[in-house]
């Protein structure tokens, strides 16, 4: 299969282009920036808010799906506007492009900050897609907005897309230093629910999410699978969270409380690697 990779010298999109080189794709990875070092497959350079360009690059991908990364990864990177309005036009070009050339399979990056963690407790775990969304940034409120357009291509043009709604996704290095610090600071893993997800997971998703034959589209989490402190769920909800979060049933044991009970069902997502402090990959 011929996939494009957009944002392929992040921090994710990295672990995509090589999961689908080795799975034996044909990978064309795209970014405003080089990846910097070798990297599997062919690169080239191109501004997602650019429309043309976009169009350039499926076409010489002779893409039959993509993976859409590419986006200021976070708010405070670059003034609000610019980080709304870049990503949502990106987004949009990209969709836009896929349906008039005849791209059906679609895997977009959402995020889980769209639940809005970080300004407020879950109202109920576990947390499954139909959470209230309380955007607190101009970061998460173009994610919603990349949903909603993928929901209108869906419906319009025929597209498959899965918004992944990725929570804590980190790249291999970064992990045992966080896991480090949240168990120094339990506190400081509230607004991610004290999960991680090692990007060779988030990667083996996106892989899997475009060689099912049929999937539904439509939004689905991707966490880790446990939590990273030696406390179950359950008992780090009540502790730091109270009864400001409903729990609607059971968790058991270490579980993440983000469910991804729906992805497991769709395309069989079982993350692989658990970092936390009971073991370490």
């Amino acid at each position: 299969m011929n996939v494009l990779v957009t944002g392929s010298s992040g921090g994710i999109g990295r672990y995509v282009v090589d999961d689908l080189v080795k799975a034996g794709h044909t990978v064309l990875g795209v970014d405003v920036q080089t990846p910097g070092d070798s990297q599997p497959g062919h690169f080239l350079q191109v501004d997602l808010t650019d429309a043309g360009e976009v169009y350039n690059a499926l076409a010489r991908a002779e893409a039959d799906a993509v993976v859409h990364l590419g986006a200021w990864a976070d708010a405070g990177k670059v003034p609000d506007p610019r980080t709304y309005g870049d990503n949502v036009r990106g987004t949009f070009n990209l969709f836009q492009a896929c349906a008039d050339l005849g791209i059906k399979r679609i895997v977009s990056a959402s995020s889980a900050q769209v639940y809005g963690f970080a300004g407020a407790p879950p109202v109920y775990a576990p947390v499954d897609e139909d959470h209230p969304l309380r955007p607190v940034n101009s970061y998460a409120l173009s994610k919603i907005a990349g949903e909603q357009a993928a929901d209108y291509f869906v419906h319009n043009f025929g597209l498959t897309i899965l918004s992944f709604r990725f929570m804590g996704v980190r790249p291999v290095p970064r992990l045992a230093p966080e896991v480090e610090q949240m168990t120094r600071d339990p506190a400081w893993g509230n607004w991610l629910l004290w999960t991680r997800t090692d990007a060779r997971d988030a990667a083996k998703a996106c892989r899997q999410a475009i060689e099912v034959a049929q999937v539904e589209s439509g939004v689905y989490n991707l966490t880790g699978a446990e939590v990273v402190l030696n406390e179950e769920s359950e008992a780090l909800i009540r502790r730091f969270f109270d009864n400001k979060t409903e729990l609607r049933s059971p968790i058991p044991g270490y579980t993440s409380p983000l469910s991804t009970e729906k992805a497991r069902k769709a395309f069989g997502y079982q993350p692989e690697y658990v970092w936390s402090q009971r073991k370490t990959v």
